[in-house]
């Protein structure tokens, strides 16, 4: 007689009601424990409400920062950000506990570090302190955006926030201009910002505003509208060729996200679109057009405005000082020494120390290859974090870093608001993103066994 194996299955016996409620209670129960924890999805006390009120100020601030200066103190923007650190460290003491730090605030903090340390062989000591203290307040502010914002909902906040700072300087450039008011010749910036500044900080909000708008209906949906064509009339009174370009860039968003679109947002899409144009072939004058019509010659055969001198400048100083650099905020001075000529005077007739006018090159020229790479590191490490974002927002800030890549290739912006909350608020957004992606395989996990009864066995 042979011996067959023959599989058996033991059945567990079917859930009552009772058992199951109660299954299905502490299912939930630790699905929910689980979200909690790790997504930091716990409410504010009072104080830590009006921490993050005062840091949505701030950034609401940062589109117009040098509207409102205080004499011998700076810009209100300054003051807003003092209050906000005050009240943000009140409230982190009130709660007893600080969150996690994500690898790239550690990159952020080393960076900065490492900028404190060139003080000792900078070239330009006072202006190192000056900087490495504007560091620290930048710092600070990206810590507060990771404490305060640690949910989807204070995240999209803080992005209005910074959408609707744009309404103000750029409403100021368009009465500037209806004024004739020009800030340099033939060109246009409200809020007594820079030109090339003010076009980069409103490309920058294009693609945000753009992503509120097809989350959003009725009124909301309209100011965001408003907003993108506000937004493509100020760039185009700022006649900056730089900003321009980020903002072509920029609208890349709208394809890449089409196929997600419903048909009534394709047709306000276009219709936003329509009046982008209207208003722009209405408003802009000649002399933008004329302006931003030089691009191509500049970039094939021009200096783009003196740039490429200083450029030429900025890399033999790297390769004098290659491993750490000739130390934070030490470019403008060193470099207006080797110029062979002056770029142009200032409004004394004195020769200007010029900005490095790429941020990448200021990087590598002040903190060497080492500051370099720490500084790419961090590019990197935000880079591959989008891999786990959902298709939507990994195609926003897919677009928003490139936007912010092709306008600091012509700007200096490493110690600049702008640059430190879009990477703080993307650092955010990761950390909030991936624990709930986490806790929702974990849901299913838990579900998937618990529905599981039958156990197949060989005997």
């Amino acid at each position: 007689m042979t011996n067959t194996r023959v599989p058996v299955f033991f059945h567990r016996a079917p859930l009552g009601p009772f058992e199951s409620a109660i299954a299905e209670c502490g299912f939930l129960k630790q699905s929910g424990r689980a979200a909690r924890s790790l997504a930091g999805a716990e409410e504010f006390s009072g104080l830590g409400k009006l921490a993050f009120a005062s840091l949505w100020l701030l950034v609401f601030a940062i589109p117009w920062e040098d509207a409102i200066t205080i004499s011998d103190f700076g810009t209100s923007a300054r003051l807003i950000g003092m209050l906000t650190g005050g009240l943000g460290v009140l409230a982190m003491v009130e709660r007893g506990r600080v969150r996690r730090p994500a690898p790239g605030h550690i990159i952020m903090a080393l960076f900065v570090m490492l900028a404190a340390v060139s003080y000792l062989w900078s070239l330009y000591p006072e202006g190192t302190l000056t900087q490495v203290l504007t560091y620290i307040q930048l710092l600070t502010m990206v810590w507060l955006i990771w404490e305060f914002s640690p949910r989807i909902r204070e995240q999209t906040r803080l992005m209005q926030a910074y959408v609707f700072g744009t309404f103000v300087s750029g409403i100021d450039t368009v009465y500037l201009f209806l004024s004739h008011q020009e800030s340099v010749y033939q060109r246009y910036a409200g809020a007594r910002l820079d030109a090339n500044d003010l076009g980069l900080m409103v490309a920058l909000s294009i693609p945000l505003s753009y992503y509120l708008l097809i989350q959003s209906k009725g009124l909301m949906a309209w100011v965001y509208r408003l907003q993108l064509v506000l937004a493509g009339m100020t760039v185009l009174l700022t006649a900056s060729r730089g900003a321009t370009l980020a903002s072509l860039v920029a609208l890349a968003i709208i394809p890449l996200s089409h196929a997600r679109l419903t048909r009534r947002q394709r047709i306000a899409v276009l219709l936003t679109a329509a009046l982008l144009v209207c208003g722009a072939l209405a408003f802009a004058p000649a002399s933008s057009w004329d302006r931003l019509s030089t691009m191509p010659s500049e970039l094939a055969q021009g200096t783009l405005t003196g740039r490429t001198v200083i450029w030429k400048a900025g890399w033999e100083l790297f390769r004098d000082h290659p491993f750490l650099g000739i130390g934070a905020n030490a470019f403008r001075l060193i470099v207006s020494r080797v110029l062979a000529e002056p770029i142009h005077a200032d409004e004394y007739g004195r020769p200007a120390m010029p900005a490095a006018h790429n941020t990448f090159l200021s990087v590598l020229v002040e903190l060497g290859v080492i500051g370099f790479a720490l500084f790419c590191a961090l590019l990197g490490v935000l880079a591959l974090s989008l891999r786990a974002m959902p298709p939507l927002q990994q195609k926003l800030w897919i677009v928003c870093l490139a936007v912010w890549v092709v306008g600091v290739s012509s700007l200096t912006w490493e110690m600049r608001k702008p640059t430190w909350f879009f990477l703080g608020l993307l650092t955010a957004q990761c950390g909030s993103i991936a624990p709930k992606r986490s806790t929702q395989r974990h849901a299913l996990a838990l579900a998937g066994s618990h529905q599981n009864h039958l156990l197949p066995l060989e005997s």
